[in-house]
């Protein structure tokens, strides 16, 4: 690889420049290795397929171009030759493996790790779950067993899901006091999952640690359905090409865990076992070859009934929700120029019901997007955007007025507001490359929110250096502003005009290896100013501080004929304000060392078993040393000890997993079964405490030794 990015930047006299683009049944393929094979010259696909690269050599020519988990593809050219257009056609029944990109893997502003379909499916632990298997990659502390993503250090909030380019704002199937626990999109929609966990390029913005960006599938070259069971949910979706330029994609989800449950019992008391369904389409015109257009849409719904219990009450917890996102997507080509526009809009309803705390929340956004990029030479490529959003929200409801009390008729605050807020902003960034062995991105946005009435700027910029053949320096450095939460800036719960919150990234890494073999290591250092946080009773402070400090490691390989592994390390040293007391103090999401160790072996060609080894440091609480009785409301108020100076107890989990491939006449099936908790652990989730607080009482988190199956059934 070092060789061939070398190659790709000489610029000596005489020397032509060969583009082209890389294409998929479901789009542009994003990294694929194109080169001369006389030469050696060559370059990579950037993430509109799109490449470009400089040789002095004429006449015939073997054009090569390779990716993971496509077939490798060979085309004679003559040179000097107009752009070259390669289609490239998935492995058949191979088990692709997770591929960890640093910048591209030599200096992008890719910065982050890729997973498919079957990398979610066979990865075991994570019941075929997209943000489950994101929690494996480097970066992602085991904060719960829940599926929200605590990235180096910062609350799950600061990270966020993109679902063909727009912010999916219900990443997950629902929450409860226990925690969030089934993540919403189906992996199988998904013709790609990008994660970052810090140092991305200016074009994302409003988000302060990390990115999950999912792209649903493309253009269907043949018609195909499929169909899915497991223990919690039902699925099926088919693809029909109306034309070899136009086709339709669909697909229907109903999740009700009430079978799951009866099979592994459960730490939670349901009434209504979580429970909702989803349905999603698209629509998919390839008028031209580089050129696409792609409408996609979906509509999702939860129902669950739980009993909660607390110190000043036991009760139902009663959850609602619907959502819907609609996407429309154009990317093409023009030579040189690769714009593409995007715009969406996506409605989330929620109700809460619990005690004194009844509320009903409504948002609602709105935006677009839109970005050029343009190479006037092989070794550079400019690029700029434009985005805007606007916010609605409305609350209705009551909360508590004090934390320790949340029986019904408890004092509680009413809430009725509407609110709207606009964001618009713009970026830059200029890529190149630098010699034979150096890539630089410089770049910068700007955005202005009418919610905090002021206009931030985010200088930003990437390196990387190739030190020796297969062996690269990595290094980047970057603001980020996040807008917070619109609730935040209600006039009864909130402060209006709360500013940006803002955090600095520096990040330094080293590679040595390619996909499949390779081991990385990162040193990163995040501070936070501005943040805003919500005390104990529900009041909303600003100006909170706080830094994370660590190294993340990421080591993958092969042992044994058809065996895969690899394992992330994780070591950090995270500070926060804390919000009830102003002092800086360990973060809420201070999990200092943690580990993920997952081992794939193909048994046969048809058999694939796995095992993950998940370790984490406890997070840390708050202890309750004390408690006097408040007659007037008959109930106990806590006197709460040194913030954060307790742990919980250290987090362990095995998950076994079984996976079999089989093609049987025109189908294929994916049969999947797998054991989480296998050693059924008592992990805590919480401490919860007595009526007077005398006693403190662990709540266990939601997985006991569960098990788990699923088939899928595919036409080819």
């Amino acid at each position: 690889m070092a060789s061939v990015l070398a190659h790709a930047t000489m610029q000596a006299q005489g020397r032509r420049t060969v583009t082209g683009a890389v294409l998929s049944a479901a789009g542009p393929v994003v990294g694929a290795n194109v080169f001369l094979l006389e030469t050696l010259d060559g370059g990579l696909s950037d993430t509109l397929g799109r490449w470009s690269f400089q040789t002095s050599r004429s006449g015939a020519a073997t054009l090569v171009v390779k990716a993971t988990g496509f077939e490798e593809v060979r085309r004679r050219i003559d040179l000097p030759s107009a752009a070259v257009t390669v289609r490239l056609s998935r492995v058949a029944h191979e088990l692709a493996t997770t591929t960890v990109v640093a910048s591209r893997y030599a200096a992008s502003d890719e910065r982050g790790a890729t997973l498919t379909a079957l990398d979610v499916v066979t990865t075991p632990g994570t019941n075929a779950d997209v943000m489950r298997a994101i929690q494996t990659l480097p970066g992602v502390q085991n904060v719960d067993e829940g599926t929200g993503l605590y990235v180096r250090g910062g609350d799950y909030t600061e990270t966020h899901v993109l679902l063909n380019d727009a912010v999916l704002h219900t990443a997950f199937t629902y929450e409860s006091p226990n925690g969030t626990f089934i993540g919403t999109v189906d992996p199988f929609l998904l013709d790609g999952i990008y994660f970052s966990s810090g140092g991305f390029g200016a074009r994302y913005g409003n988000v302060l640690s990390g990115i999950a960006a999912l792209n649903t599938q493309g253009l269907p070259l043949q018609a195909s359905a499929t169909l899915g069971a497991g223990l919690a949910a039902l699925s099926a979706a088919g693809a029909v090409p109306i034309s070899d330029r136009l086709g339709v994609r669909f697909a229907a989800n109903e999740f009700n865990t009430d079978l799951l449950f009866r099979v592994n019992g459960s730490t939670v008391e349901y009434q209504t076992a979580p429970q909702g369904h989803d349905r999603s389409g698209s629509v998919i015109w390839r008028y031209r070859t580089s050129g696409e257009l792609k409408v996609f849409g979906i509509t999702q719904t939860t129902n669950l009934s739980s009993t909660v219990e607390e110190e000043s009450y036991t009760g139902a917890y009663t959850l609602g929700l619907g959502a819907h996102l609609a996407a429309f997507n154009w990317r093409d080509v023009f030579g040189r120029w690769s714009p593409s526009v995007r715009v969406s809009d996506s409605r989330l309803r929620r109700s809460q019901d619990y005690g004194v705390f009844a509320l009903a929340t409504g948002q609602r956004y709105s935006g677009g997007g839109a970005q050029l990029d343009f190479a006037p030479t092989g070794a550079l490529t400019l690029r700029g955007g434009v985005e805007w959003e606007r916010h609605w929200s409305d609350l209705d409801g009551s909360i508590p007025q004090d934390e320790d009390d949340q029986k019904p008729g408890a004092r509680s605050i009413l809430v009725l507001s509407r609110d709207r807020g606009d964001r618009v902003g713009f970026f830059g960034e200029a890529d190149k490359l630098i010699g034979a062995r150096t890539r630089l991105i410089l770049g910068a946005r700007t955005d202005r929110s009418t919610l905090t009435g002021a206009t931030t700027t985010d200088p930003r910029a990437s390196t990387a250096v190739t030190l020796l053949p297969g062996m690269v320096l990595t290094a980047a450095w970057g603001e980020y502003h996040q807008v917070p939460d619109p609730v935040f800036y209600d006039d009864s719960i909130g402060q209006p005009g709360l500013p940006s919150m803002r955090a600095t990234h520096a990040i330094l890494g080293f590679q040595a290896g390619s996909a499949g073999q390779m081991l990385r290591v990162e040193w990163f250092d995040k501070r936070y100013r501005r943040l805003s946080q919500v005390t104990r009773d529900y009041d909303v402070v600003t100006d909170g501080t706080g830094s994370s400090r660590g190294v993340d490691v990421f080591a993958s390989g092969q042992g044994l004929p058809g065996m895969r592994w690899r394992v992330s390390l994780s070591r950090i040293l995270a500070r926060r304000t804390e919000p009830n007391t102003g002092l800086l103090v360990r973060a809420p999401f201070d999990v200092s060392q943690s580990m993920t160790a997952v081992v794939n072996q193909s048994v046969s060609p048809a058999w694939h078993i796995g095992l993950t080894f998940r370790s984490a440091t406890g997070r840390p609480f708050t202890p309750v040393v004390s408690a006097t009785f408040d007659s007037t409301r008959n109930v106990y108020v806590p006197s709460y000890g040194a913030p954060m100076s307790l742990r919980l107890p250290r987090f362990q989990r095995v998950d076994l997993g079984l996976t079999h491939l089989r093609a049987i006449g025109p189908l294929n099936t994916v049969t999947y079964a797998g054991i989480s908790n296998l050693g059924d652990r008592d992990n805590v989730f919480m401490y919860r405490y007595s009526q007077d607080y005398s006693q403190r009482l662990p709540v266990r988190s939601l997985f006991k030794r569960s098990y788990y199956v699923g088939l899928s059934i595919m036409s080819r």
